[in-house]
């Protein structure tokens, strides 16, 4: 097992580079590339995070590597989603706050925005694709924190209580968040 040291990017949103399709995609591209653009984000790892934004009837076609775990939320509108794998490039929609796993086993993803008629009528969609080469690791969660093991998990609620753990908790900072975490 590869491990990957943690480290921190601050990505400003207004240092989040866009595209803009004449057909109605507009992409903010804030991890990987696409249509073009690279985000300013250096991962360790290679991953894509794209928020992207479509009119009734745009589609965007992303390239994603064969074998990286991709999925998508829908935060807005109602989408499409078409695969390119062996499932022979089945269809799947989704409406607003659903998650889709897209498989791993094709070359791209294909997002629509959903459009109620043929004439393209409809309200679009707002989508996060995030994706990534798996990493291999087990994968704990409780709460905030996300760990490869139970030990781990409580370890870092523990240094997060006891204020050990970076910025969080230390003398003057300030969330409506810590209150309610700390008292788990």
């Amino acid at each position: 097992m590869c491990r990957v040291e943690p480290r921190y990017q601050d990505l400003a949103s207004h240092d989040v580079t866009s595209v803009v399709t004449a057909d109605g995609v507009s992409v903010k591209v804030i991890a990987g590339e696409c249509l073009g653009t690279r985000s300013p984000l250096l991962p360790r790892t290679p991953a894509l995070c794209l928020d992207v934004a479509l009119r009734a009837g745009a589609r965007l076609r992303q390239p994603v590597p064969r074998g990286w775990s991709a999925c998508a939320y829908v935060i807005h509108g109602e989408a499409a989603f078409v695969g390119s794998g062996s499932d022979g490039g089945s269809t799947v929609a989704a409406a607003a706050r659903t998650l889709v796993v897209l498989g791993g086993d094709g070359d791209s993803v294909e997002v629509r925005g959903w459009a109620d008629d043929a004439a393209g009528q409809g309200q679009g969609a707002r989508v996060l694709l995030v994706a990534a080469r798996p990493h291999g690791e087990a994968v704990v969660r409780d709460g905030p924190f996300v760990m490869s093991t139970r030990e781990e998990v409580e370890q870092a609620r523990e240094d997060y209580r006891r204020r050990r753990n970076g910025f969080e908790m230390a003398d003057g900072w300030t969330s409506d968040h810590a209150s309610t975490v700390a008292m788990r």
